[in-house]
């Protein structure tokens, strides 16, 4: 039989997400793990299906979410065993129990009158200013006290209130996403010639085409047996042409105003036009638009449901791309397009932004940054984010209106 690995006292599902919260961020500062809001948020429902009274079903949940690799299971496993298991010691001493009558305390002491007329301490005695209240003590032992509210005291009787928080501040209200316009045939060009212009070529495998370069004999005599043995149809063997695949981050805040619905038309309408379009939405959090777009009617305006976080607030740009990063590790290769719709108003930190776009970068065959703000007359790239980001993009562009969606082609035609 080994150790019990059930949870210690302290660690009571009342206290248990912030601790989740600071082992998360513990991770992230000191052995950089790719772990955000998105993150936490995952492990806290996780939580939510073991039980949390026994220390082994938690270590497994937050394991299964915060790791992204074999190699950094250990040092989960040893991070963890510093941060929850408690350290071996005596157990504390237990106070007798409280009388059901006390006698009233003494009176205090009585205070000497200096020379200047101002009280002097009595020897013995704690001043109240170097004295910590009540409330701050049991704030440092990791304790909330009893809120005082007037006029009745509290009712056992009655249940504890539920309070809920959000994991960003600046996060919007939700709602659907209204994206309706008549510019569709334009932008239907623009993708267009944003698909041919950064064509791969022909693939090296040849396969059976319509038309080809070579004669492909075995289909061609198995066809001939319908014919009496004649070969009246003659089938090819060619190499198609290998299609990108674009990956799509789109910056939903509050500060890209009517640019974000136009930026999502656009997006929308470069699905229509390739084959292997992946769509995200991010603003303090991010969501996958591809099966949205992809049952949307191509000829209606574009309606979305709710989306969350992820349209209306703050922007979280590089939390967000580290998650993109993590989740199309797999599938971004070197026949990937990685646009970035963006203004470049981040309220994060640039160090995060550097970090998703040095791996998506090294990855990816073009990454390029597309801002509302660069079609901007005398427009200076002054944002913190967009300095961060500048040496790891291979093109920056204006994506102010549509002129600026049908220059794209030409612009990126050479850098592929």
């Amino acid at each position: 039989m080994g150790t019990s690995l059930d949870a210690p006292p302290h660690l009571l599902p009342a206290d248990l997400p912030a601790r989740v919260v600071a082992f998360a961020a513990r991770l992230r500062a000191a052995h950089g793990f790719l772990i955000g809001p998105g993150e936490v948020t995952d492990a806290l429902r996780a939580l939510g299906a073991v039980d949390v009274l026994r220390l082994r079903e938690v270590r497994d949940a937050l394991r299964l979410v915060f790791t992204a690799s074999p190699a950094q299971a250990p040092v989960f496993d040893a991070e963890f065993d510093a941060f929850f298991r408690p350290r071996t010691g005596p157990p504390p001493p237990e106070l007798p129990p409280l009388l059901p009558q006390t006698e009233a305390p003494p009176p205090p002491p009585q205070r000497v009158q200096g020379e200047a007329g101002e009280p002097r301490p009595v020897p013995g005695e704690s001043r109240a200013e170097d004295s910590l209240e009540a409330g701050e003590v049991q704030a440092l032992q990791g304790r909330t006290p009893p809120r005082e509210t007037e006029g009745e005291p509290d009712d056992p009787a009655d249940p504890p209130r539920l309070l809920q928080a959000r994991l960003s501040p600046h996060a919007g209200e939700g709602g659907r996403v209204e994206a309706g316009g008549d510019d569709l045939p334009e932008l239907l060009r623009a993708a267009g010639a944003l698909v041919r212009a950064v064509e791969l070529g022909r693939a090296q495998r040849r396969v059976p085409m319509s038309r080809g370069t070579r004669l492909d004999l075995r289909r061609t005599l198995r066809g001939s047996a319908k014919t009496a043995g004649d070969p009246a149809r003659l089938r090819w063997l060619g190499r198609p042409r290998r299609a990108p695949r674009f990956l799509i981050v789109l910056d939903g805040s509050r500060s890209m105003g009517r640019n974000a619905t136009l930026l999502l038309r656009f997006a929308h309408a470069l699905h229509l036009r390739a084959r292997r379009v992946e769509v995200y939405a991010f603003s303090t959090a991010l969501t996958r638009l591809t099966p949205t777009l992809r049952g949307a009617p191509p000829g209606e305006a574009l309606h979305l449901p709710d989306l969350g976080d992820a349209w209306g607030g703050g922007t979280r740009i590089g939390e967000n791309l580290l998650r993109l990063a993590r989740d199309e590790r797999a599938r971004v290769t070197r026949d990937t397009i990685v646009l970035i719709l963006s203004d470049g108003l981040d309220t994060g930190e640039p160090e995060d932004l550097t970090r998703a776009l040095r791996d998506l970068g090294h990855r990816a065959g073009l990454l390029a940054w597309l801002s509302p703000l660069a079609a901007t007359p005398g427009y200076q790239p002054v944002q913190r984010a967009v300095q961060a980001a500048l040496p790891h993009l291979d093109a920056f562009l204006p994506a102010g209106g549509v002129a600026d969606l049908h220059a794209l082609a030409r612009a990126l035609r050479g850098r592929w």
